[in-house]
């Protein structure tokens, strides 16, 4: 039998039981968290009843996980989705979710896993492939070690990966000690193997006047310099460039699409790490800006090189600056690992960021930029201190000293946790894509 004679079996998928036809209402569904599945050769109903009632972000996200869970439980032959659906939620995070499931991390690994051979066909071919490629990305580089993988090398990788970028700026040394002193402080306790930098990626082909900043932290790994961690908290910091990996992969979307934008990509790449030459508590840095910023904390670091960078962009006086940071714990408490949260100085812009995020399924949650806690950044010394000086509201305090810098530029903050665990839906653990989706339908919704 050709390819082309192969036998395309239909999954049908079902959001209500009035939608199942009378023919198969005596079968009997296997029944799992979300989703209840009858599969046989001829045919895969999947009933999702359990989660119609559900809000349309969470219904389009539960889809993703679905279409994971269904890949692996449909072992061989060529597919296509008959989707009765519903109106709040959007087939193509069935689809991606069937494409991430393909997705392993072996690199290091003796023992390779055979590939699937399960095919689903359907017409968004071109347009998940190109997701899915951002999404691997993100997740290979995560997921690399930081023994392998130090600033330098995740400055290389992007350069290999944004092949519609040039890098128009790459500052290491005494010329970053000069003019972005934040991001070379606290990159000065690392070996010279991992030395601080900072870069900046251009789009090579540009006619768009509408220019907007992406800002990745890329702290290759995060000892929590001398206020080290401890080894639990240690053990997942070579996810602390997730903000970075996932900012690369956002550009490549965008450039994907051929967006008319003017899209500027910025890296801020070091390693925190412990030595003689660390920066210490209480040690007092004067920024790119001209503030005089005390340590309160040298587990604090991110949000320090990211203000050099913000300082940086906003220079080049842009329509939007979006930054991207494993930034707090605080946000993963309140939000947990899967919703990441974000800070917006424009109401009208968060809102619309609320929205696409509800219409992609691709989460991420508002947290009040709340004026009232920035005395908590307070200094006796200094301008103001690099960590808020109570326990709690951390992810506030945080955004807070970052829009210290961002003065009236409309711009959001997005501070993720960059990685998944096993769940009900898949076994996949380490690096993951959040939130990009969303943003690239924001910057779609920008072009001119």
């Amino acid at each position: 039998m050709t390819s082309k004679q192969i036998k395309k079996i239909p999954i049908s998928v079902f959001f209500s039981d009035d939608q199942i036809p009378k023919i198969y209402k005596n079968i009997i569904f296997d029944e799992y968290s979300s989703y209840s599945i009858s599969k046989s050769n001829e045919r895969v109903l999947v009933n999702l009843s359990k989660i119609s009632n559900l809000n349309s972000l969470q219904k389009n996200y539960k889809l993703l996980l679905i279409g994971q869970a269904i890949k692996k439980l449909c072992k061989t032959g060529s597919f296509f989705v008959d989707y009765y659906g519903c109106k709040k939620t959007d087939i193509k995070n069935f689809y991606l979710g069937w494409s991430l499931a393909d997705y392993t991390f072996e690199k290091y690994k003796s023992k390779k896993k055979n590939k699937s051979e399960v095919k689903i066909l359907h017409e968004f071919e071109k347009e998940i492939r190109l997701i899915s490629e951002s999404y691997f990305f993100i997740r290979d580089l995560i997921n690399t070690p930081a023994n392998i993988l130090g600033p330098n090398e995740i400055f290389q990788s992007a350069k290999k990966f944004l092949k519609n970028f040039a890098v128009a700026n790459s500052v290491s040394g005494k010329k970053l000690e000069k003019n972005f002193p934040l991001i070379a402080a606290v990159g000065q306790g690392a070996d010279k193997s991992k030395k601080p930098l900072f870069c900046e990626f251009k789009q090579k082909k540009n006619k768009s006047k509408k220019k907007i900043f992406l800002i990745g932290k890329g702290v290759s790994f995060d000892t929590g310099g001398l206020n080290i961690k401890t080894g639990n908290g240690m053990s997942l910091m070579k996810k602390d460039m997730g903000g970075a990996a996932n900012c690369i992969g956002l550009a490549k979307l965008v450039s994907d699409y051929d967006l008319d934008v003017d899209l500027r990509l910025l890296l801020c790449l070091v390693e925190n790490s412990i030595s003689k030459k660390s920066i210490r508590p209480s040690d007092i840095i004067k920024s790119r800006e001209g503030n005089f910023i005390e340590i309160g904390d040298t587990d604090a670091e991110g949000r320090l090189i990211l203000a050099d960078a913000i300082s940086y962009a906003i220079e080049n006086k842009p329509d939007l600056i979006i930054d991207m940071a494993t930034l707090t714990g605080a946000s993963r408490v309140a939000m947990g690992i899967e919703v990441p949260s974000f800070f917006c100085n424009d109401d009208d812009l968060a809102m619309k960021l609320i929205d696409l995020s509800q219409k992609t399924g691709d989460p991420l949650w508002q947290l009040p930029l709340w004026e009232n806690y920035s005395s908590q950044l307070s200094s006796a010394h200094a301008d103001f201190k690099n960590i808020g000086n109570s326990m709690f509201g951390g992810a506030i305090t945080a955004a807070l000293f970052l829009q210290k810098f961002v003065k009236d530029i409309p711009w959001i903050h997005v501070d993720l946790m960059a990685w998944t665990r096993p769940n009900k839906f898949s076994s996949y653990e380490g690096g993951e894509a959040m939130g990009i989706r969303t943003l690239f339908e924001l910057i779609k919704d920008m072009q001119n």
